[in-house]
């Protein structure tokens, strides 16, 4: 196999939630498309892994649940993701090869809420997200050039926001303005009455994630495809119960030397409806059950580009937007730097 998927085959730890959403959480738990290029079911040697995902969305639009443009908000964002990946290299767990991860995602981010209408409110912030564990990822290799994988995320409840932006949000947070998570206001996001508008940092919930990657890696090809499926706790601040969320990262690509090119894909889909309080334009009372048709969805593809330095690599992917429903989305683009940091445990073996 070449040296490019040695380098790159980190899958399983770039499991960090960065774009806003209208029908659920305010923050994803799956940074979309971070797996693409990755083979999902492998595990890379023996060692220590230093990973940097770069991610930019440029001029995200929300869009309602037929898929339409509705004007409520735009949002422009930036997130650093950097990651440790260990696999100690002698802890074989039922036939599998045994790694470790923990990450910690920082943003910065632009939203303008209404602006379509003439009360629009615009607000920057910066913060970090849910620290991230997965303390065990497993890796079988099967006949045939199969390679299969099995994970489990856990988010904590510790992200932060800059001061100033978090105490206004939380100021707004009665109007069914935008606070640790999305709320609803006469069926809309965002309260038309505030002059500042904030997206927290995080969302202020836990995250339990089972993880399922199988990869084909025959000579410089990687097929793989990688399925994530999510459980989110209550988020009090607000009465959300997140629905759960299944994601889904797709790679096709080829290694010629020390160049990968190839196509990507990802989708993300919400199998049940938010759960908790939204604002009724009849009455203006607050209305407790199912929020009615708030299943998020997003489906975008794009190109793939590779290089191996040696040892570095760097992976580079631009997704289209495809379909976004009940959610805030649009075309992005990510930069992964992998950084072999050696085999601590090699004295040991």
């Amino acid at each position: 196999m070449k040296k490019f998927f040695v380098a790159v085959c980190v899958c399983l730890a770039v499991l960090m939630a960065v774009s806003a959403a209208s029908a659920e959480e305010l923050w994803d738990w799956h940074l979309r498309g971070a797996d693409e290029g990755l083979a999902a079911g492998a595990l890379p040697p023996a060692g220590l892994y230093f990973i940097n995902d770069f991610f930019w969305t440029g001029n995200w639009k929300s869009y309602d649940n037929a898929g339409n443009t509705n004007g409520l908000a735009k949002l422009d964002s930036f997130v650093d993701v950097p990651i440790l990946l260990w696999n100690p290299g002698m802890c074989p767990i039922l036939g599998a090869t045994y790694a470790c991860a923990i990450a910690q995602p920082f943003d910065y981010a632009t939203l303008r809420a209404d602006v379509s209408g003439p009360l629009s409110a615009t607000g920057s912030q910066w913060g970090a997200y849910n620290t991230i564990l997965v303390p065990f990822i497993l890796s079988w290799e099967i006949p045939c050039n199969f390679h299969v994988s099995a994970a489990f995320d856990i988010g904590m409840n510790d992200g932060t926001t800059s001061p100033g932006n978090s105490a206004a949000s939380q100021n707004n947070l009665e109007q069914g303005v935008y606070g640790p998570s999305a709320k609803y206001y006469d069926n809309k996001l965002f309260s038309r009455n505030f002059n500042n508008v904030y997206a927290w940092s995080s969302s202020d919930a836990y995250t339990f994630t089972p993880v399922l990657g199988i990869s084909w890696l025959y000579a410089g090809w990687n097929i793989s495809a990688e399925f994530q499926y999510t459980f989110w706790t209550k988020d009090n601040d607000c009465d959300i119960q997140n629905g759960n969320e299944l994601a889904m990262d797709y790679t096709l690509t080829y290694t010629m030397d020390k160049w990968t090119f190839g196509l990507g894909a990802e989708g993300q889909q919400q199998t049940n409806d938010d759960k908790g309080i939204y604002y009724s334009d009849a009455l203006g009372a607050p209305v407790y059950g199912n929020i009615q048709n708030s299943c998020a969805v997003n489906w975008t593809a794009g190109p793939i580009v590779g290089y191996n330095f040696g040892p570095c690599s760097l992976l580079l992917t631009y997704n289209f937007a495809l379909v976004t429903k009940n959610d805030v989305g649009g075309d992005f683009a990510m930069m992964r730097l992998v950084v072999p940091l050696g085999d601590p445990c090699e004295w040991y073996k």
